[in-house]
């Protein structure tokens, strides 16, 4: 859709700035926004929040994938999903992109929330994911280019993925890849957890948010590839930047419960 036409759907469609009205949170935040992390239980929040409608929330993120502007509405909720302009203009209660963090703008009074994930397991967890797939009939599914990456065994993987995609923690919240200024944006968001922690934390989050959440599981991958030493060695080598940028968060006092 062009922007025209993004922008006219926008103006004349008041449904969602109606209820959009009526959202307030607990410290006066008036909607809720995810910096989507691949494979860190991003989609697993997602569904949590798609489920309050009272539907399957497979059903509602399908409804997204097929709305033009890529949002919906299930219940009393309006939710979106990477479109950067519907989610600047704000009128959702939750939304999420796979986008980096400073290049979407988002209105004030944003609560903003982020998972991240010990940096080794989750390019693992990512080779794996790319190599099983989304079952048939899973929105969203991943596409053949990424798969691509990892049709060849995982140091073809390595020679393959681009950086930003394998450092997606750090290139989420700085496109140059600099720690200190990555470090800086994920500690302004309004919630930071782990997915180590994930059971654990999403019971919190929905405390402060005055909502119950359920704890639900997506894109798990069952199948489990094992690595070498040689292959564990160069990949723990390619993830230094991001465990230094666990590293500055912890001494922010930003870190897994125990870590």
């Amino acid at each position: 859709m062009t922007d025209a036409r993004t922008e006219a759907e926008l103006l004349l469609d008041s449904r969602y700035r109606k209820l959009a009205k009526d959202y307030r949170f607990p410290d006066g935040s008036r909607r809720v926004y995810c910096h989507h992390i691949r494979k860190t239980a991003g989609t697993s929040l997602f569904l949590a929040f798609l489920s309050l409608g009272g539907e399957d929330p497979m059903d509602v993120w399908r409804r997204i994938n097929r709305n033009q502007l890529l949002r919906t509405t299930s219940g009393k909720y309006s939710f979106a999903s990477m479109n950067r302009r519907v989610l600047r203009e704000g009128a959702y209660f939750y939304g999420q992109s796979h986008g980096s963090a400073e290049q979407q703008v988002l209105p004030p009074s944003t609560f903003t929330v982020t998972i991240l994930r010990d940096p080794v397991r989750r390019a693992h967890s990512l080779f794996d994911f790319l190599v099983a797939g989304d079952p048939p009939g899973s929105p969203g599914q991943v596409g053949l280019k990424e798969r691509d990456w990892a049709s060849d065994g995982f140091d073809a993987f390595l020679d393959r993925v681009p950086e930003r995609h394998l450092l997606n923690q750090l290139s989420m919240f700085s496109m140059k890849m600099d720690v200190a200024e990555a470090a800086a944006r994920v500690a302004r968001c309004s919630s930071v957890f782990f997915t180590e922690d994930y059971a654990d934390s999403l019971p919190k989050l929905g405390e402060r948010l005055g909502l119950s959440l359920p704890v639900l599981r997506a894109r798990v991958t069952s199948t489990r590839s094992e690595l070498t030493e040689q292959q564990m060695e160069r990949l723990c080598e390619r993830m230094e930047p991001e465990y230094k940028l666990l590293k500055r968060l912890a001494d922010m006092g930003i870190a897994p419960t125990g870590g």
